[in-house]
């Protein structure tokens, strides 16, 4: 499951900086017509908007996997051992669920919004919503590939 994580995460590193690379060019396009021709598109901030929303949501797994969350480490840098390996293990516990929660409820979200389209460009906002669950479901892999090792690893290894 390890190296199917890697090959996605390579993917993912790929099509996120090609995304974030498309949206700087595409504001920096939007900033230039607006100052020197009096003119933006009307579509120009909402597909902006949207590039942003899949950056943010296809770059959650890649953050998860190399342990770049947020965390409060108030607690856990004072803790060895059994009671580290405890609070970890709680964590991820909570974290797969809220993951799974995420996976479901965005999926929903995805369904209902087929029948909508957006205001500027006209597309389905189900095209906007589908990313996720997806990316919610790649971090899901990755968190749950750490806590089995998690699991695996001895309490003194940590």
């Amino acid at each position: 499951m390890k190296s199917v994580l890697d090959k996605i995460e390579k993917g993912l590193n790929l099509f996120v900086s090609i995304l974030i690379g498309c949206m700087m060019l595409w504001v920096f396009v939007q900033v230039i017509t607006r100052y020197c021709f009096s003119y933006t598109p009307s579509y120009g901030e909402e597909l902006a908007r949207y590039m942003f929303v899949w950056v943010v949501f296809l770059s959650l797994p890649i953050v998860a996997k190399r342990g770049g969350h947020m965390a409060i480490e108030m607690i856990t840098v004072r803790l060895k051992g059994q009671a580290l390996k405890t609070i970890r293990i709680a964590a991820d516990i909570f974290t797969l669920a809220f993951l799974a929660l995420m996976v479901v409820q965005g999926t929903f979200m995805t369904i209902k919004s087929s029948i909508q389209t957006s205001a500027a460009l006209e597309i389905p906002m189900s095209w906007v919503y589908c990313v996720m669950p997806i990316g919610c479901l790649i971090m899901l892999a990755n968190v749950l590939c750490n806590f089995v090792n998690l699991i695996r690893t001895p309490a003194d290894k940590l």
